[in-house]
């Protein structure tokens, strides 16, 4: 009885070993023995260790992380590369991509040279620049001119518009001019050159032919009897409009005239001025009325760094006598000023009145004629030169029938309010 009882005590204790130990084995050595009893030769896996619950998952997530993290790297360089791609023409051009050296004599012009034209009207850029090379040395004026008549021959040119902003820009600048900047010399300030006077210098016996705000007076004395004494007052309407009035002795005697005049061309940047004149005058003694018609030319030189100014004067004084058939006198002449120095001015000037050209009278043919040399000169005065006072000698040569002219001197003031 005790044998049996010892006998069943040791085999509980076993049983609770075995339990014990399958407790404490592995997933992997679990199937291990389940394989065993299927049979299964391969008995190196009773020994594999797999980790178990050991494994660290943070280690694949953070490799999950770099590799994702290189792929949006990638991405990002392959969109840079993308917009670095996205240039403009002008960048293009300074890009260097490298030649070869067996493409040095490579010419785009040689390829222009197969490119056709790409319809009637049309031009190609070989045209358009060899044109525009040609051209390049012209005035304002003269390129004006031949970019018309490219457009005439090309009315469909490639080049339209840049042909255009150009003839305006040439437009512009005709009518201003750069005025020297008072600090340093250069060109900074641009005038309007329609809001600038050119200030041509008045002349003697001519009309003056620049619109100007002006008084004059003076006087002329001849030998024996001849004495004039004159006064005129003339006003701007427009910088190239005036009109005046005033009082004079001439070679039919006294005279108070009315006029008007106006600059057909007036350019401060050219100093070029072409004027046409209409004046009435009515003569004293004998009484009668006249128009006097006129066209006057003049421009500026830059002589030694001033102004030389010379004009041309010439028209008709139609009388209109109420006794006798209307009588044409021939008027006109020419003046050179030159400014020696911003207060003193030297002038000379021929004038001529004549008639009766074809009047045959036997031995003493001959129309009637005087002309007439004045010179002189001239000082300024005046804040900008306002005020001006000349003295002149007056000289008559090759003069006919008119001989109440003789000799003089001159004194003329000038007051302008420009």
């Amino acid at each position: 009885m005790t044998g049996m009882l010892a006998l069943t005590t040791l085999l509980g204790t076993l049983a609770l070993s075995t339990q014990s130990a399958l407790a404490q084995t592995t997933p992997a050595t679990a199937v291990a023995f389940a394989d065993q009893d299927d049979g299964d030769d391969d008995t190196e896996e009773e020994n594999l260790d797999y980790g178990g619950d050991n494994i660290d998952l943070d280690v694949f997530d953070e490799a999950l992380d770099v590799e994702e993290g290189d792929e949006e790297i990638k991405r990002m360089q392959q969109d840079d590369a993308l917009e670095s791609q996205e240039t403009s023409e002008e960048d293009l051009d300074d890009l260097d991509f490298g030649a070869d050296d067996g493409d040095d004599d490579f010419n785009f012009d040689d390829e222009e040279e197969a490119v056709p034209i790409g319809g009637p009207g049309q031009d190609t850029a070989r045209l358009y620049r060899e044109y525009k090379d040609n051209i390049e040395d012209l005035g304002p004026d003269e390129e004006i001119i031949q970019w018309e008549q490219y457009l005439s021959q090309y009315p469909n040119s490639l080049f339209e518009d840049h042909i255009q902003r150009r003839v305006d820009e040439l437009t512009d600048f005709q009518y201003s001019e750069r005025v020297p900047d008072d600090l340093d010399g250069g060109f900074s300030d641009i005038v309007d050159a329609g809001r600038r006077e050119i200030n041509l210098a008045t002349p003697r016996h001519l009309a003056s032919i620049d619109p100007r705000n002006k008084m004059r007076a003076g006087f002329e004395w001849g030998y024996p009897e001849y004495l004039n004494l004159f006064v005129d007052y003339e006003a701007q309407i427009q910088r190239k409009w005036s009109w005046h009035v005033g009082i004079i002795n001439r070679y039919a005697g006294w005279n108070v005239e009315a006029g008007t005049k106006y600059a057909l061309v007036k350019s401060a940047r050219t100093n070029f001025i072409v004027t046409g004149i209409f004046d009435f005058h009515l003569n004293t003694n004998p009484i009668f009325p006249a128009l006097r018609p006129q066209i006057g030319v003049g421009k500026r030189f830059m002589i030694a760094g001033q102004p030389l100014d010379l004009q041309v004067v010439g028209g008709v004084d139609m009388e209109l006598r109420l006794s006798e058939q209307m009588d044409f006198v021939t008027i006109g002449g020419l003046n050179a000023t030159y400014n020696a120095s911003d207060q003193v001015a030297f002038f000379v000037e021929s004038s001529i009145v004549a008639k009766d050209f074809f009047w045959d009278a036997g031995i003493n043919s001959g129309f009637f004629r005087f002309p007439l040399l004045t010179f002189g000169i001239t000082f300024w005065a005046g804040k900008d030169n306002t005020t001006s006072a000349s003295i002149a000698a007056n000289a008559p040569y090759a003069y006919s029938y008119w001989g109440h002219h003789f000799g003089g001197v001159m004194g003329d003031f000038n007051f302008y309010r420009d």
